[in-house]
C-alpha cells in the first residue's frame, strides 16, 4: 500500500512531462512579453500611476466659494413678532489659501506621481527578472529530466546486459543485483526530475498566464546587459530617490499648512421695513494659538530623514548588487566554457568505450558505473553553470534596468 502513492505520482509526472506540447515552445522574448500583458503587478502599479495623476489634478484645485444667506430679527417679541423687521442677507464668502498651500500641494502630488512612474518600470524589471529566472529554470529541468531519461535508459539496458552475462556465466549473479539497485535509483531519480519540471513548469506558467499542461522553452541565449556608466542610479535608486523628494514635499506642505488662511466675504442685506438695502463685507483669521501644524511638521521632516536615509542604504545595495551579478556572470560563464569544451566531450567517451568494453569483457561492471557516474555528474554541473550564467544575468539586467 505504501507504495501506491509514489506510483501514481510517478505515472502522473512522466504523462505530463512526456506527454506532446499543446503550443509551440515558448522563447525567452515571448514570455517576457505575455508575462508583461497579463501581470497582476503590472496591472496594480499602472493603476496607482493613474490615482497619483488623478491626485495631481485635484491638487491644484482652489477652495470652492460659500454661499450663505441669513434672516434675522423676526418670530421674537413686540414689532419683531412677524416678518415685519426682518433683515435678511445673501453673502458669498470665498477662503484664500496662504503661505503657499496650492503650491506645496501640486509639488507633492507631482512627486508622487514621479515615484508612481518608476513604481511602473521598476514593476516591469522585477517581472522581467522572475520571468527570466523561470525560464532559464524551466529550460534546466528540461534538461534534468532528459538526462534522468537517458540514466534510466541506460540503467534498463545495463539490467538486460548483466542478465545475459550472468545467464552465460561470465558474470556471478550479484552483477545482476547491483544492476537491478541502479535502475531503482534512476527509477527514482527520473520521477525527482518529473517533479521538478513539472514545478518550474508551473512557475512559468503562473507568470506568464499559459495553460498549456506540457508548456515547454525554446533555446534561446539571454541578452547580455549593457553596462551603465559610471554614476547612473538604477531603478531602485531612482525610486527611492523619488520617495526622498516626495519626503521633502511633503515638508513643505506641512509647514504651509501651518500658516492660517483668509476668508473674506461679502453680501447683499435687505432691511424688509423700509425696502432698504445695504453691502455687507466681512474677512476673518484664525488665531494659530492651540494649533500650529506642529506634529505633522516635525512627523514629515522625520518622514524625511527616513527617506535621506533609504536613499543611502539603496545606493550602496544597488552597487552591491551590480557587482556582485557582474562577479557571478563572469564565473558563470568561465565554467560554462570549461565544463562544455573538451572536458565533456572525454567523459562522454571514456563513458561510450566502457559501456562496449563492459559487453567484450574487457571493464568490470564497476568501472562501467564509474564512467556512467562521471558522465552523468560532468552533465548535471554543465545545467547547474548555465543555470547560475542564466539567473547572474538575469540580476545584472534587473540592476542595470532603466
Amino acid at each position: 500500500m505504501s507504495r501506491l502513492p509514489g506510483a501514481l505520482l510517478f505515472a502522473g509526472a512522466l504523462a505530463m512531462a512526456s506527454g506532446p506540447a499543446l503550443a509551440e515552445p515558448v522563447s525567452l522574448s515571448d514570455a517576457l512579453a505575455r508575462g508583461q500583458d497579463v501581470s497582476p503587478r503590472i496591472a496594480k502599479a499602472k493603476a496607482e500611476l493613474k490615482a497619483a495623476e488623478g491626485r495631481a489634478i485635484q491638487a491644484g484645485v482652489r477652495p470652492n466659494p460659500t454661499l450663505s444667506a441669513e434672516v434675522e430679527n423676526f418670530s421674537g417679541t413686540g414689532p419683531y413678532r412677524t416678518f415685519g423687521q426682518a433683515e435678511t442677507t445673501v453673502a458669498v464668502s470665498q477662503p484664500f489659501e496662504l503661505g503657499g498651500k496650492r503650491r506645496a500641494r501640486k509639488d507633492v502630488a507631482a512627486a508622487e506621481r514621479a515615484f508612481a512612474e518608476i513604481a511602473v518600470r521598476k514593476a516591469e524589471a522585477d517581472l522581467a527578472y522572475d520571468i527570466s529566472v523561470a525560464h532559464a529554470e524551466l529550460r534546466a529541468g528540461e534538461d534534468r529530466d532528459e538526462l534522468a531519461r537517458d540514466i534510466l535508459d541506460r540503467a534498463v539496458e545495463l539490467v538486460r546486459i548483466a542478465e545475459t552475462l550472468v545467464d552465460v556465466g561470465r558474470d556471478p549473479p550479484l552483477t545482476r543485483f547491483r544492476a537491478d539497485a541502479l535502475l531503482a535509483e534512476a527509477r527514482a531519480e527520473k520521477l525527482r526530475a518529473d517533479a521538478g519540471l513539472l514545478v518550474a513548469r508551473q512557475r512559468l506558467s503562473l507568470l506568464i498566464g499559459s495553460e498549456d499542461p506540457a508548456l515547454s522553452t525554446a533555446v534561446s541565449d539571454m541578452p547580455v546587459p549593457a553596462a551603465l556608466p559610471a554614476g547612473v542610479p538604477g531603478l531602485d535608486e531612482r525610486l527611492a530617490a523619488a520617495e526622498r523628494d516626495a519626503a521633502e514635499a511633503r515638508v513643505r506642505l506641512a509647514q504651509a499648512e501651518g500658516v492660517p488662511d483668509i476668508t473674506a466675504s461679502g453680501g447683499l442685506r435687505t432691511f424688509r421695513e423700509s425696502r432698504d438695502t445695504a453691502f455687507v463685507v466681512g474677512i476673518s483669521v484664525p488665531l494659530p494659538v492651540f494649533n500650529r501644524n506642529g506634529g505633522n511638521i516635525a512627523a514629515a521632516r522625520a518622514g524625511n530623514d527616513a527617506a535621506e536615509a533609504m536613499l543611502a542604504r539603496t545606493r550602496l545595495d544597488t552597487r552591491f548588487s551590480r557587482r556582485e551579478a557582474e562577479l557571478m556572470l563572469a564565473a558563470a560563464s568561465e565554467r560554462v566554457a570549461a565544463l562544455s569544451g573538451a572536458g565533456l566531450f572525454q567523459v562522454s567517451e571514456a563513458a561510450r568505450v566502457a559501456g562496449i568494453g563492459y559487453q567484450q569483457g574487457k571493464f568490470t561492471l564497476v568501472e562501467l558505473i564509474a564512467a556512467q557516474e562521471a558522465l552523468t555528474r560532468a552533465n548535471l554541473k554543465l545545467i547547474e553553470a548555465e543555470l547560475d550564467r542564466a539567473r547572474a544575468l538575469a540580476a545584472l539586467g534587473r540592476a542595470n534596468a532603466q
